[in-house]
């Protein structure tokens, strides 16, 4: 039987929303601008920038660069019951990856979201920052995929009858699971736990999104 191969986490975007009732959504939303000081301040300049439809409301902060972070601006929705951060953007370099946009969401819940929660009465909601593949697919899907991963050529994907057979395996558990890994995580298992080439890794991606495609399509058609 093939080894499987040696299963760890994933560095992935944290979500952060503050929430509690709606009567309290303004007194949250200045208590927040009220904390946000150096090296942080309220961008309300970009809030008038952003095109939005009656009833939306975006919330606008800036962090300078420094304590080791990137300058990066964060955007927050507002939700029904409460802020939800939507994005944060970096202001000087490209992009964030993960781990330098959760320590931008991180150092904001520290200094800025946390007490303006207290203050408000809302509570804070978090997740993860790291994320395994069981976070994404059913069990059962998760094993298949180890499977095929384990014992497939690398150098020919699918292509072969025995990993096709497995491959096929994955994609009908996936399918079929409450959860679905969406094309980004599986490209991202694929090579960096994997480590698929990422030629080899986007081939599968696409093979298995127009299955899902397929599959999903089947369904309605037989019901």
């Amino acid at each position: 039987m093939p080894r499987l191969a040696k299963e760890r986490s994933l560095d992935v975007f944290r979500d952060l929303n503050l929430r509690g009732p709606a009567s309290g959504r303004e007194f949250l939303r200045q208590a927040i601008i009220d904390a946000a000081v150096a090296p942080w301040r309220h961008a309300a300049d970009k809030e008038s920038l952003a095109p939005l439809s009656d009833g939306e409301e975006l919330l606008c902060l800036e962090r300078e660069a420094g304590d080791g972070l990137e300058a990066a601006g964060v955007a927050l929705w507002r939700q029904a019951d409460g802020y939800e951060v939507v994005n944060i953007m970096p202001l000087s370099v490209k992009e964030l990856d993960p781990t330098a946009y959760n320590a931008i969401l991180q150092d904001f819940l520290d200094r800025i979201g946390a007490q303006a929660a207290r203050k408000a009465g809302f509570s804070v909601e978090t997740t993860a920052p790291r994320e395994s593949l069981e976070d994404w697919v059913s069990p059962d899907a998760a094993d298949a995929l180890r499977r095929f991963s384990a014992a497939a050529n690398k150098a020919t994907g699918s292509a072969h009858p025995f990993d096709r057979k497995r491959w096929f395996d994955f994609l009908m558990r996936a399918h079929a699971g409450a959860k679905r890994i969406d094309t980004d995580q599986l490209a991202r298992w694929l090579t960096e736990v994997e480590e698929w080439t990422e030629d080899r890794a986007h081939r599968l991606v696409v093979e298995y999104e127009f299955a899902q495609g397929l599959l999903d399509e089947y369904d309605l058609h037989r019901h």
